[in-house]
């Protein structure tokens, strides 16, 4: 009888310790939606217009490549009907995500997204934000990327550049100055994730490697 009774209880405290779960999980999820909302409406809110500087010359040499190539050879053109501007490759942390064109809810339980910037691989700062999902999809594994690291960006036409690290930090979801367009010039990536709690972003910024 005696064991009967500690078999229930066992049964009991793993029901409580699972409901337990179950809402840390639901509390953790509503953080991070309430973080990506406070991130949207302050990136609304902002004008960058400024910052972006068009090179005219470099404009239409990309417009000559282009003719001589053709788009989408080598990736699909959408995801579930989201259109696809790029990939991002890691070796390190073993990531390999399609770049959507669009951010919002439902784009980002696809894949990683364009959050803000210039065209792809264009001068300018890019950024790109994804889940961190703990089973390590998307955003999952930029937390293990070091200073000197390499990422790699590959547009639709296939051609490629290399992005090295050389800024990883946490910061709140107000502040937005991670999108800023002053690159001096060069070629920037932006990586931008939730922390484990969602109530941080974890940032990874990379510059055009020249290698």
């Amino acid at each position: 009888m005696r064991k009967k009774i500690i078999h229930i209880n066992i049964k009991i405290i793993m029901i409580i310790i699972s409901i337990i779960a179950i809402l840390i999980a639901i509390i953790l999820k509503k953080s991070r939606d309430n973080a990506d909302e406070i991130m949207y409406t302050k990136i609304e809110s902002i004008d960058y217009s400024k910052e972006l500087i068009i090179n005219k010359d470099e404009e239409k040499e990309e417009t000559k490549k282009k003719i001589e190539l053709k788009e989408y050879q080598n990736m699909p053109q959408d995801m579930k009907g989201y259109k696809i501007i790029g990939k991002i490759e890691s070796e390190k942390i073993n990531l390999e995500q399609y770049i959507l064109e669009e951010t919002n809810k439902k784009t980002l339980n696809i894949s990683v997204t364009k959050l803000y910037g210039p065209k792809i691989n264009n001068v300018g700062n890019f950024c790109i934000i994804g889940h961190n999902y703990i089973n390590s999809k998307m955003f999952g594994n930029i937390k293990k990327l070091e200073i000197g690291d390499i990422i790699k960006i590959t547009d639709t036409y296939d051609r490629t550049i290399e992005y090295k690290v050389y800024d990883i930090y946490t910061t709140n979801p107000k502040d937005t100055s991670c999108l800023s367009q002053q690159t001096q010039g060069e070629r920037e990536i932006t990586l931008i994730t939730c922390t484990f709690t969602g109530l941080n972003r974890l940032i990874v910024k990379a510059v055009e490697s020249y290698d």
